[in-house]
């Protein structure tokens, strides 16, 4: 995931599965301007979801998070740091919406979902704030009918993580014990060379107790 500057407007990439060390999972990615604001997420009848789930709606009340969540499957791209073609995982279309890994673990299914969303600098993006969030605060994901996963972040973000290594890559592979949904968005500064910010970040959140 990248920041965007006002006249860069290229087209979306991805993130991989083969970073400049040839590890898995970072995320590379110039956006598309938002068309119009943020969708509403589905419809919602507060039901738990008794098994893994599609997910449509992601809300995360302590960043004022509430917004649609796409099916993206892998995709191949250009690193814009190493010249390699990769693998990686398609994108939100919007700056104002997320996008679930479609071709990865479905969430509630007791493996780790990948949720990614845009972050831009200087305009408003969904996960602008997901650096703010921290241990315990609650992250809900919806299918279209309203069955929802409910999660807890674990931990604090882990901010920093260099495009240019593995960082990403390591830290989605070794995540924390009881993780289910990694929350991914881009940050640190702007790479004029390589169109693309220098830095990922990442939530972890976790299955919440039930009742």
């Amino acid at each position: 995931m990248r920041p965007i500057r006002g006249a860069d407007r290229r087209a979306a990439g991805a993130f991989v599965v083969v970073l400049a060390a040839g590890l898995a999972l970072i995320w590379v990615v110039a956006a598309r301007p938002d068309p119009g604001g943020a969708a509403p997420a589905p419809a919602v009848s507060e039901m738990a979801a008794t098994g893994p789930i599609v997910p449509a709606g992601l809300v995360i009340p302590a960043i004022d998070v509430d917004t649609v969540v796409e099916s993206r499957g892998t995709v191949t791209y250009e690193n814009p740091f190493t010249g390699q073609t990769v693998k990686g995982y398609g994108v939100p279309e919007s700056m104002a919406t997320t996008s679930w890994w479609s071709d990865g673990p479905h969430p509630g299914s007791g493996r780790m979902a990948v949720v990614l969303g845009h972050q831009q600098e200087g305009g408003p993006a969904v996960f602008n704030r997901l650096h703010e969030l921290r241990s315990g605060d609650e992250v809900l994901l919806r299918d279209g009918a309203g069955a929802q996963v409910a999660l807890t972040v674990l931990g604090d973000p882990l901010t920093g993580l260099d495009k240019s290594t593995s960082a990403l890559a390591d830290v989605l592979n070794g995540h924390p014990e009881g993780a289910a949904v990694a929350l991914v968005t881009c940050g640190g500064e702007f790479d004029e060379d390589a169109g693309t910010s220098t830095d990922n970040t990442v939530v972890f959140a976790a299955l919440a107790p039930a009742g």
